[in-house]
């Protein structure tokens, strides 16, 4: 079990980076594309980020489920659905072919809450 945990850590820290980098990559493309026109050569910005952020949904499409050992996403669900791991769904995300949730994770049932009554009376 400890090595489905191992996979599914990995699996939460590359959506995690893919939900990070969304926003960012996208205002410093729009950034890029404003400096490129005014000044030529700073035009290397916005396709800087268009890459890297390709490069995180590429390599976070291509991360095997631990247990199955096939694609865990796949890229065409994380693009037209954004079916990756983001703070408020958790719980609903799963591997592809075998159903692995990655909510199965013991750190991720820790931060979990039950209902938003409990946020608002903490």
């Amino acid at each position: 079990m400890e090595e489905y945990f191992a996979g599914l850590r990995k699996i939460k820290l590359r959506s995690d980076n893919v939900h990070a980098a969304r926003w960012p990559c996208f205002y410093l493309v729009s950034i890029g594309i404003f400096l490129g026109f005014l000044f030529p050569p700073l035009g290397f910005i916005a396709p800087l980020f268009i890459y890297l952020f390709l490069f995180l949904l590429l390599r976070l499409s291509l991360s095997t489920c631990p247990r199955c050992n096939k694609r865990f996403y796949s890229l065409l669900n994380i693009i037209f659905k954004g079916s990756f791991y983001s703070k408020s769904g958790m719980w609903a995300v799963s591997c592809n072919s075998c159903g692995l949730k990655l909510s199965e994770l013991p750190e991720v049932n820790e931060i979990a809450i039950s209902s938003h009554k409990d946020e608002w009376f903490k």
